[in-house]
């Protein structure tokens, strides 16, 4: 059975996602936006887990800003090499102003593409390429949970921005189409932001992106 928390943080409330199963005391999150540190710390330690790495959907600040402080615990930070650049350096995307004294901890990035196969925490995750938000991009689908991890890609009735750097409306729909929609449709969808739902609903209803 899957084991998964929701842990809104930040400024714009993105969706940090403790990850696991019922059969190991280790736990993935996926995606580090501000403020979520210490929430995830703390439902480690009420649950009994430890984490085993960090997963970068895409290097917009918002949810990947606290992945220092995870580096700092000697915690694996995995993304795509096109995100690498954003992530160290959250302000060139323009999103957000340099703090006094600058952004909390540095970050060793393991890179990772669309097609590698991550083995963590008891879990095979595969990592999907949906570029069309922003440089980097990346989807964690999990076949044996039934669960897939898109990031900005794709929301409840909506899908990600396409004005900013990196953003494309066409690739975007075309990543949905090719790597989204083409998972079982019983497979839940848990966005960057906003409340979960499933490929299947998407393909239905979804306004922006026809099956």
């Amino acid at each position: 059975m899957p084991w998964i928390k929701t842990l809104p943080s930040g400024p714009f409330q993105t969706n940090a996602y403790l990850v696991g199963t019922d059969d190991s005391d280790e736990a993935v999150l996926i995606d580090a936006p501000p403020d979520c540190y210490s929430p995830v710390i703390k439902v480690l330690e009420g649950a009994g887990r430890r984490l085993s790495a960090v997963l970068i959907t895409h290097p917009h600040f918002d949810h990947t800003l606290d992945a220092g402080r995870f580096s700092e615990d000697n915690i694996p930070i995995y993304a795509h090499p096109d995100a690498v650049s954003d992530i160290e350096n959250p302000e060139t995307l323009g999103m957000i102003p340099t703090p006094e004294g600058g952004f909390p901890g540095g970050v060793d990035i393991n890179q990772i593409s669309g097609g590698s196969i991550l083995k963590l925490a008891g879990m095979e995750l595969s990592v999907l390429e949906v570029p069309g938000h922003s440089n980097g991009s990346l989807a964690f689908h999990i076949p044996a949970l039934s669960v897939c991890f898109p990031g900005d890609v794709i929301f409840q009735s909506s899908i990600g921005r396409t004005d900013l750097p990196g953003g494309d409306f066409e690739i975007l729909a075309e990543s949905i189409k090719t790597a989204i929609y083409t998972l079982e449709d019983a497979t839940v969808l848990y966005p960057g932001h906003g409340p979960a739902t499933s490929v299947g609903r998407e393909k239905d209803s979804n306004p922006f992106v026809k099956a």
